[in-house]
């Protein structure tokens, strides 16, 4: 991190505003629903759910819920602010995690920003109401303590078990502190073992790896206990998440959204090649691993943004100083726009206008992503809300079958049917996701599991194939619209 320029306060707060106003948006997600039905639970038995209530193919099974604190702020924010809450609580989970990437970044205010509009497409996907939002935060918050202090930390590393507690009941993407700070540990050693001149200390590897174990004790308090730690070997041990769900497929870069992935990596490795330096250690570590784990599954991309930004910025600027070595003028002008210059009345009186301005128009996005309207429309664009209000005014008995990415609004909107699914891979499994594409893929021994399981609703998307196999096996089409199809099964004598 370099010294920060004279407008420092105005472009962060710049920074911010503009993340936030790109990052409010209406408040949907296939995950969200049943994060909020925990977090409300939560809040009004006052102790984390940590066994399944919500389905009857896992009913009473142990649940390690590693993102209840992050379900109670969610709760709070909807109880608060309704589906507004909601909105201003992501933008300003976005905004926040990009400030601190910011201010880690090298460089003037115009070539920083203009990264952090890139960083911003790449993590814009992942942006959604959902707990994972904090690992964000929480992983930026590390890797400047990182770059901060990797040269010797002393007592400044005593922060870090303080932030691994909070981070692990917020969310389950902890692991991801301690695969970066394994990076920074490798990169440090990697660094000795080269013999540079900036390598670190034996004494400072160790204070590093100390305060890691210790670290890895304190997600331990927590009311999951020892399980904490189990978490990301079973959701990573989940094998057909890359099959049923698309954020753990990889990136698709015919997709335009995903693209800005592709760019940011080419442009790293291109400033890494053209900075005329040697990458630290810690940096390419970290540089390596999250472009594997964003290469493998698209919802790392987030992170992969976070952790290469500042790198960058670094990195990149050096080949910036380079082309502004052999005489550019014009380059060098640009990229020193707004860096410098007198803090004078006028100038402070137009920064005020821009912020303010900005911060209205933030305000009123954010109102207006989130009205009832709005949000009824979006609802019913990818969920099956006229099907649930057919099933809630007519109550068709039996257990019900679920399309996967409803589940979660069946358990928020549809409480009292449980689900045969929702987006809690880890709690689910290989069994019970894979006995799920069985049946929809109608593949062998589907009709034994719906038998098994005694199916006798079914809540599918529209343009299943399944309606056309189940008329030939005792059931009825009873509710259909664009959305969705509702079937009941009528065979005499099921049970």
């Amino acid at each position: 991190m370099n010294n920060q320029p004279s407008r420092f306060p105005f472009f962060a707060v710049l920074v911010f505003e503009l993340v936030f106003l790109m990052a409010v948006r209406t408040p949907v997600d296939s995950d969200l629903f049943w994060h909020l039905a925990v977090g409300e639970q939560t809040l009004q038995t006052g102790h984390p759910m940590l066994s399944d209530t919500f389905s009857y193919t896992r009913e009473g099974a142990a649940w390690i819920n590693h993102s209840w604190l992050g379900e109670v702020v969610l709760a709070w924010a909807y109880r608060v602010g309704g589906w507004v809450g909601l909105s201003f609580l992501v933008a300003c989970l976005a905004g926040f995690s990009l400030l601190i990437v910011y201010w880690m970044m090298s460089g003037p205010p115009l070539w920083r920003a203009f990264l952090i509009v890139l960083i911003a497409t790449v993590s814009a996907p992942v942006w959604s109401p959902r707990p994972q939002l904090f690992t964000l935060v929480c992983l930026a918050i590390l890797w400047s303590l990182i770059r901060k202090f990797r040269g010797g930390a002393g007592k400044a590393l005593f922060f870090l078990p303080f932030l691994f507690v909070i981070w692990s009941n917020l969310h389950g993407g902890y692991s991801l502190g301690f695969i970066l700070l394994g990076c920074q540990i490798l990169g440090m050693g990697l660094d000795r073992v080269l013999r540079r001149q900036d390598a670190p200390s034996l004494r400072s590897i160790g204070q590093w790896g100390m305060w890691s174990v210790v670290s890895g004790l304190a997600v331990l308090i927590n009311p999951n206990g020892l399980n904490t730690w189990r978490i990301p070997f079973q959701t990573v041990g989940v094998q057909v998440l890359q099959q049923a769900i698309p954020e753990w497929a990889s990136p698709d870069f015919h997709v335009s959204f995903q693209q800005p992935f592709l760019l940011m990596l080419a442009g790293l490795l291109l400033a890494f090649g053209l900075s005329g330096r040697k990458v630290e250690g810690g940096g390419l570590a970290a540089t390596v691993v999250f472009s594997t784990l964003a290469l493998m599954a698209r919802r790392n991309v987030g992170p992969f943004a976070i952790v290469t930004g500042p790198l960058l910025a670094e990195y990149g600027w050096q080949v910036l100083e380079r082309l502004k070595a052999g005489g550019n003028s014009l380059l060098n002008r640009l990229v020193n726009l707004g860096s410098t210059g007198e803090t004078t009345k006028p100038r402070l009186l137009l920064d005020a206008s821009i912020l303010g301005l900005l911060a209205l128009a933030c305000l009123v996005k954010g109102f207006a992503v989130s009205q009832p309207e709005q949000m009824s429309r979006a609802l019913q664009a990818s969920y099956p809300v006229k099907a649930v209000a057919w099933i809630r005014e007519n109550q068709p008995p039996g257990r019900l079958f679920n399309e996967y990415a409803w589940g979660g609004y069946i358990i928020y909107a549809l409480p009292e049917y449980p689900v045969f699914v929702d987006g809690r891979t880890d709690l689910y499994g290989d069994e019970i996701i894979g006995e799920w594409l069985r049946i929809m893929n109608q593949e062998e021994g589907w009709m034994d599991l719906i038998n098994r399981y005694h199916i006798r609703l079914m809540l599918i998307p529209a343009d299943s194939r399944l309606p056309s196999r189940l008329k030939t096996q005792g059931w009825r089409l009873a509710y259909q619209d664009d959305v969705a199809s509702v079937l009941i099964r009528q065979e005499q004598g099921f049970r």
